[in-house]
This record gives C-alpha cells, structure tokens and sequence, in this order.
C-alpha cells in the first residue's frame, strides 16, 4: 500500500478483470484486454503479471509484465534485441544508446511492461490518475522485476501522444530511443471506392488498378470468422511470410499455438481474410475485432501461388474497406513495420519510443 493506495499483483488476466481492469481499456487497447492477455498467456510461454492500483474511489491504474529472457522468440519484443534493431534501422536515439550500454545483452533478462506487442504498450491510467499514481506503480514494476533477477526494465513502445507515461519514466530514470511509426487508418465514406476515391490521385488510380486485378484473377476473397481447422495452413503461411523477411527459424507451432487460443478465447471477434486460388488458402490476414475498432494482427502468404497479384494489399486494405461498414468499424490499426506501404495506402504514423532502466 501506498499512501491511499492499494497496489495488488494477480496472475491470470481473469483475476484481473475481476478487479475492474476492463475499465481503464479504451477503444485503441485490444491487446490490453483481459481476454487477448489471455490469448498471450496461453501462447508465449512466459512468466507474466498483472498489477492494479485501487484508490478510495476506484481502480486508477493497471499494468501488464512478461518476463523476457535470451530464450525468447520476441525479435521487436525483447529489449537487446529491439534496441539493437533500432539503432541497425537508424531510428532516432538509437545508436546512442546501444553505445551507452555497450552490450545489450547486459539488460537480460528484462520485464517487459505494457503489454507484449508491437505498438502502443502503456500504463493503463484512469483520466482523473496523478502522476504520483503512475510513479507508484511503475516502482511496484520496478521492484518485481529486481525480484525475479531482471537486469533492466523496459516499457518498448510508448506512443508520443502518452505524455504522463513518458513524463513519469524520464522522471525515474528510464532512457529513451524512436522504437517505430505505429499505423492506423481512418476509412471514409462506404466501401473499397470511397476509401480508393480518398487517395491522393495518383494512388486512387494504381489502388483501383490492383483492385481489377484481384477481380479479373481466380482468386475468391473472402472475411469470416477464424476457423481451427485452418490454423495449421494459416501458420505455414505465416511462416512463409517470416522466412522471406529474413526470420527462418521461426516454428510454425509457435502461430499455430496464437492462432488456435485467439480461435478459443475470441470467437467470432477474430476474423480472417482469405485469398483462395486452386482450392487452397494463398494469403490470409488475421485482423481482430474491439468494438468499432479493427487490429490486423497477422498475416501470410504463398508466394509462389499468389504470382503478381497484390494479395497483400487486398486483404488488409481493400476488403477490410469494403466490409468495415457493415461491422460499424470506422479505424484499423497496423502496428508498425511496413511504414512505408502503410502510408502509401492512407495510414497516419504516431511515434513509439522503447524507454529502459538498468536495474541495480
């Protein structure tokens, strides 16, 4: 207890939403959710905690830890990992601060806080929150993860917009590099044409090309709820997806595992596109569903199947467009990577910064 305060660490997301977590999640945290927690604590294989802390009129605040050490897969989820990528990818601060730490490998194994996932990782805060709240808690963060041997604490995307975040851990101590450009797209109007239409000219006319192109091809597209059965030839194509990006040891049981507990544990709020050419599945993107809100999540493809057709684009732009309004979704978020693509297709780019504390 602090002051007025009650901060308490629970194991499971589900003893979390039962102290009022889902309160503080706002329409852009999905993966702040106590059941998309659930997904990852089902999946990744990794310690994790949840801490919540209770003034007198209520939950103020609430933070998600994992645990990451030189045995986790998480390339831009690891903190020596995500910094040596940044600083290779020259994003801003970077090389500073790799060459202050010297060896990244120092700050293993490190609590990750905010959530594990590519953008927009935070402390939850209640808007009537002080900062003196999200100091607390951050040192309650802070204390657990000297407790479980960590060498360093790391909040990995901190969107530029979270002011009292970034306030509160420059205050503490924590330095700070550019870590990506989280992306999002607002769809106008009704539909693949008013969305192709809102383009700058010269966009619209190639996005309307590709379009035709996918009408005049074989392949039948399609968005419908994840199927289990489909998850084996979903995680192949993921893997495919990783291995032409330069990551080519990556197990496909690891997606598979993703895939089969968002299929349990979501229902019908994890949708997928599909591209099916020849009777099998050449291209799929995972998106999940948060009230008007989409989150495309995940994606793969066949690339000898797909030959030039823009699968890519189709399935996580142009039919995401076309059956938005149908679902009340006016916004998908993209994470980040692929920013300039992203852009070219009419996203908007919010800062992340990876801010780290050495443990003592």
């Amino acid at each position: 207890m602090t002051g007025g305060m009650v901060i308490d660490q629970w194991r499971t997301p589900e003893e979390a939403r039962e102290a009022g977590w889902a309160a503080l999640v706002g329409g852009e945290d999905f993966f702040l959710t106590p059941d998309w927690m659930r997904v990852l604590q089902d999946s990744a294989g990794a310690w994790m905690a949840y801490l919540t802390a209770t003034e007198e009129a209520g939950l103020v605040a609430a933070l998600p830890m994992v645990l990451a050490d030189h045995g986790s897969p998480w390339a831009l989820g690891r903190t020596d990992l995500l910094i040596r990528h940044c600083a290779a990818e020259g994003m801003a601060g970077a090389a500073d601060v790799l060459a202050g730490f010297g060896d990244p490998d120092r700050l293993m194994p490190s609590m990750m806080c905010g959530g594990r996932h590519l953008g927009r990782t935070r402390l939850l805060l209640h808007p009537d929150a002080t900062p003196r709240s999200a100091h607390d808690v951050v040192e309650r963060a802070e204390r657990t993860a000297a407790l479980h041997g960590c060498r360093s604490i790391c909040f990995p995307y901190v969107d530029a917009s979270d002011r009292v975040q970034r306030q509160v851990l420059a205050e503490r101590g924590y330095i700070s590099h550019v870590s990506g450009q989280f992306a999002a797209l607002t769809l106008p109007g009704e539909g693949f044409m008013d969305y192709a239409m809102a383009l700058p000219s010269r966009r619209s006319r190639r996005v309307r090309a590709e379009r035709r192109r996918i009408e005049a091809s074989d392949a039948v597209i399609s968005l419908e709820p994840l199927d289990p059965a489909e998850v084996p030839r979903l995680a192949a194509l993921e893997t495919e997806l990783f291995a032409k990006y330069g990551m080519a040891g990556w197990d496909p049981r690891r997606s598979e595992a993703v895939l089969y507990a968002a299929a349990e544990r979501l229902g019908d709020r994890a949708l997928v596109t599909k591209a099916v050419l020849d009777g099998r599945i050449a291209g799929f993107g995972l998106v999940l569903s948060h009230g008007g809100d989409w989150f495309a999540h995940r994606a793969g493809f066949d690339y000898a199947a797909q030959g030039g057709l823009p699968l890519y684009y189709e399935l996580l732009y142009y039919t995401l467009a076309d059956h938005a309004p149908r679902h009340g979704v006016k916004t998908v978020h993209y994470g980040i990577g692929s920013t300039a693509a992203k852009v070219s297709r009419g996203c908007t780019l919010s800062t992340q910064s990876l801010y780290v504390k050495e443990l003592g």
